[in-house]
């Protein structure tokens, strides 16, 4: 009897403590926005035509792959596809962070903005991005780039959906902050 009790004791004690497969080496944050297409798929491109997202900073298990990652919400459990663009953990980090986002500091038009996934002028670079991801195109297309390459240029577009209007986010080369944009929605 006492070693039945021992064995349900032990094997309760290690689901806990690997929480379902998540690992705290695991635990990752959505660095921003992400599109999600087709249901479950994230891809480089950024697609902003889509209407489901998971929102920045959404606590995510991150399983790497090949070219790649497969994220989990850990609160809903639903998985996606994520297509970084190249391979590596360079180009993962345009997507997820180890640190936690926190948009509770920004002014409240801006955290409106962030959560309607659209970029004004007078919002910063880290803004934008945590609002709208990764652009498609900054000095070159950004599948092969890095979130610090990124960071670097003052040009940036994203892609709408297939064959219609980018839109385009324009910095001031001196204060970093959005100077124009072009294709917004709701401008």
């Amino acid at each position: 009897m006492k070693t039945k009790i021992l064995l349900i004791v032990t094997v309760l004690s290690f689901l806990f403590t690997i929480n379902l497969g998540f690992a705290e080496d695991d635990i990752y944050y959505a660095r921003c926005n992400l599109k999600v297409i087709k249901g479950n798929y994230i891809t480089w491109v950024n697609w902003q035509s889509t209407k489901t997202m998971i929102p920045a900073g959404t606590r995510l298990n991150v399983v790497i792959g090949s070219k790649g990652a497969t994220i989990t919400d850990v609160e809903t459990g639903k998985t996606y596809s994520l297509d970084t663009g190249s391979s590596g953990d360079k180009y993962l980090e345009k997507f997820v962070t180890r640190e936690q986002i926190d948009i509770g500091g920004f002014p409240e038009e801006v955290q409106r903005n962030i959560a309607n996934a659209i970029a004004k002028v007078g919002m910063t670079k880290e803004q934008v991005y945590i609002a709208m991801g990764p652009p498609a195109w900054a000095g070159q297309n950004t599948d092969a780039m890095t979130y610090s390459e990124i960071m670097r240029e003052n040009l940036w577009t994203y892609k709408r959906k297939r064959f219609a209007k980018n839109i385009g986010v324009s910095f001031d080369t001196v204060s970093g902050l959005v100077d124009r944009t072009e294709g917004i929605w709701g401008k």
